[in-house]
């Protein structure tokens, strides 16, 4: 059960780190940011941050937030219920 919270709270932390970066991208002019989804170019953000002063970990945290994430709430599913899809 720890590793299932665990995994929600790196999936929360990339959202708030991914509305952040988005944020930032529609400050300086980028339009419908937010309607983009998954089509979002996280390179644009590291190409324009230079000019504007601002860090690249945010984009960096993004991917190791994500799939350690994942990774979590499936240890913790399979912890819990094992390999069978019945649980004993």
């Amino acid at each position: 059960m720890i590793y299932q919270f665990l995994g929600g709270l790196l999936l929360c932390g990339f959202l708030i780190l991914d509305t952040f970066v988005r944020l930032r991208m529609k400050s300086i002019g980028s339009k419908w940011i937010f309607l983009r989804g998954g089509t979002f170019n996280y390179s644009e953000y590291l190409r324009v941050r230079a000019k504007h002063g601002w860090s690249a970990w945010p984009v960096l945290m993004l991917l190791v937030m994500v799939i350690a994430g994942i990774t979590l709430i499936i240890i913790g599913m399979v912890a819990r219920y094992g390999f069978s899809p019945t649980h004993s």
